[in-house]
């Protein structure tokens, strides 16, 4: 039996699975989000390491004796400082935290986009880069000395095995990997004033970290000393669980926020603008990762906004339908999380369900798009593997496999970051079975949705959505 650990920024699962991938308990633990006035957003990893020792004990409660292998993905760029001990030095910063945005915003303008993507991989700082920056300018404190730099899989990682360890995904989206070099780029913490040594060890992600210390099997009824892995980031465990794991394969996480990961076996001469470029977990590819920023959280507003809140998914189905193809004209552009969203087309012959079709296909539109711009940067997708609340959806599923003119493979399971820290864990402790054989195994087939007629109506509508309003 495998387990994984999956920790989220609002909560934290574990799911105990088979050889098969087969989920025989679940635990789960809720963690909080501190907001600031200035437009902080922090959280407490003992809290976090509290919540994943309550999610591990409800998924093994019984079965722990049966664990085998511990995999972990983490949310990713959510920065922890430590003292000159390894003890956490105030707060996580969140990855939402938006107070580094002006030194992200400086820092690109001043060094460049094509120094960044030469040197991280993407072409805009973001996340540890402006954090760093923002602190060294306030002169915080806990910069002073030895101080340490920690992300909350890897300190979670410390904490369950005595070393604090992260794989290449989860430096990349913290802006620190150089991808090229498979390792944190020496410029770029010339420039942030870091000394490699302060950062977490960076290894593979079938390389256990550790073995369970015998405090921990106390606390989580786990064996002492099974492996566990470096932390993985949340996204790539997502990928992985979705069965993307062959060039030509790619992701599309369908939560609050849409996100895309295209795997292929060659890193792009360029990345596509606004991706993160980094080695897969799979030794030998690599993974370009894109986000929307909007998805379900457009979904839901429009939800929100026709009162629709106690519909059931079924009834909201036959909404999608009953509008057709194109919503009669309406047209919704889903930029609502950056102020920038708009529909177009509207008039008083529309009505709810016009609205609903209209967010659905916008946003499939947006994935396609995303598409397009991979396929110019060299990228081939070939199927679009679908996770997450839409993905349950057959209205919706059957919309983004017209919109985007491909195959979509839909599992709709919650867990599926989860599920690929499982499969990591399956694969530390059988080195002699490929990647392929256990992803293939434990990874759930899924249902395959393919581009209906529909199809080439959706070509000349993602045309006129191009090209914008008066089109």
């Amino acid at each position: 039996m495998f387990l994984g650990i999956d920790l989220g920024t609002t909560n934290v699962k574990a799911i105990l699975v088979d050889e098969c991938g087969r989920v025989h308990s679940r635990g789960q633990a809720g963690v909080e989000l501190f907001h600031t006035s200035e437009g902080g957003v922090e959280q407490d990893i003992e809290q976090i390491f509290q919540a994943t020792v309550s999610a591990i004990r409800g998924a093994v409660a019984g079965s722990g004796a049966n664990v085998t292998a511990v995999g972990v993905s983490s949310q990713g760029g959510a920065l922890q400082l430590l003292d000159s001990h390894g003890a956490p030095a105030g707060r996580v910063i969140s990855w939402l935290d938006s107070r580094g945005s002006a030194f992200d915003r400086d820092f690109t303008q001043r060094m460049g986009g094509d120094w960044l993507l030469r040197h991280t991989g993407h072409d805009r700082a973001c996340t540890t880069i402006g954090q760093l920056l923002r602190l060294r300018a306030q002169r915080d404190t806990r910069l002073d000395g030895g101080f340490g730099i920690g992300f909350v899989g890897d300190c979670i990682v410390g904490r369950l095995c005595g070393r604090r360890a992260h794989d290449a995904t989860s430096l990349s989206l913290a802006m620190l990997l150089n991808p090229l070099l498979k390792q944190a780029d020496e410029q770029l913490l010339n420039e942030l004033e870091i000394d490699p040594r302060q950062l977490p060890d960076l290894i593979a992600a079938d390389c256990p970290a550790g073995g369970i210390g015998p405090d921990i099997a106390r606390l989580t009824s786990l064996p002492e000393g099974i492996p566990i892995s470096p932390a993985v980031h949340d996204q790539y465990a997502c990928a992985l669980g979705l069965g993307v794991s062959a060039p030509g394969d790619v992701m599309l996480g369908a939560g609050t926020a849409w996100v895309l990961v295209a795997v292929d076996d060659k890193p792009p001469g360029k990345p596509c603008d606004g991706a993160f470029l980094a080695p897969h977990p799979i030794e030998g590819l690599w993974g370009e990762l894109l986000t929307l920023n909007d998805g379900g959280s457009s979904f839901k507003w429009a939800i929100d906004l026709c009162g629709l809140q106690n519909e059931t998914a079924g009834e909201i189905d036959e909404r999608l339908i009953a509008a057709g193809p194109g919503a009669d004209g309406l047209v919704f552009h889903p930029q609502l999380a950056t102020g920038k969203g708009r529909i177009t087309g509207i008039s008083i012959a529309h009505n709810a369900n016009h609205l609903l079709r209209a967010v659905v296909e916008g946003l499939a539109f947006e994935v396609r798009r995303r598409l397009d711009m991979l396929r110019s940067a060299g990228a081939k997708p070939g199927v679009l593997c679908a996770g997450g609340k839409a993905a349950a959806s057959p209205a919706t599923r059957r919309i983004i496999a017209d919109a985007v003119g491909l195959p979509v493979r839909c599992m709709p399971q919650s867990e599926t970051s989860a599920l690929g820290a499982a499969i990591i864990a399956a694969r530390m402790v059988q080195p002699t079975a490929s990647w392929a054989q256990v992803v293939a195994r434990m990874s759930p087939c899924g249902d395959v949705v393919e581009p209906s007629g529909d199809a080439d109506a959706y070509t000349r509508l993602y045309e006129r959505y191009i090209a914008g309003p008066g089109a």
